[in-house]
């Protein structure tokens, strides 16, 4: 059985101008996880996902690093929420 989380993540790095909250999105999409991705005014990216533990941990080894212009270097886990039946799909913010 797959253990679901729910958990919010501010990244750090090159990330905004650079097509990294595309790239999250379609990340989201091939692991079939739901949540959101958006900026932030300090020049960071938050990013709320839900999933199954193992997908959401391949979702975000996938996001972090350098690919095309974007670099995210570090992904901060700031929460760990309950799992909610009302997340679902992925959205791109802001």
């Amino acid at each position: 059985m797959l253990t679901p989380v729910h958990w919010q993540l501010v990244v750090h790095g090159r990330v905004q101008g650079v097509f990294y909250r595309a790239r999250v999105a379609e990340a989201a999409h091939r692991y079939a996880v739901a949540g959101s991705v958006e900026n932030r005014p300090d020049g960071k990216v938050f990013i709320d996902v839900q999933g199954p533990r193992e997908m959401v941990e391949a979702f975000l080894s996938d996001v972090s690093g350098p690919r095309g212009l974007s670099d995210a270097r570090r992904l901060e886990r700031v929460a760990e929420l309950p799992v909610s039946s009302e997340l679902r799909g992925f959205e791109i913010r802001r």
